[in-house]
């Protein structure tokens, strides 16, 4: 019988905890966006791609957010000041 599949490994748990983190982070900064910066259909779209990727498959939903904080979030941070 394989053991792997019934309980993951140490790193895995590890790296599932880090995207929640990173997808919790996201979800958490997107709602608090205003309208001006981000409108809400953009909004809908980076919940549900992050924590719609992070349910199915984890990994993905970290990647989403990490493109969501590189990118988008940087950019509204520069225009604020």
């Amino acid at each position: 019988m394989n053991t792997a599949l019934i309980s993951p490994s140490f790193p895995t748990v590890l790296l599932y905890a880090a995207s929640f983190i990173l997808v919790t982070w996201t979800v958490v900064d997107v709602t608090r966006r205003p309208s001006s910066y981000l409108p809400p259909r953009r909004k809908v779209a980076w919940i549900v791609g992050s924590v719609i990727g992070w349910l199915l498959f984890g990994i993905v939903g970290a990647v989403v957010a990490i493109f969501y904080l590189v990118g988008p979030r940087r950019r509204m941070n520069t225009q604020r000041w």
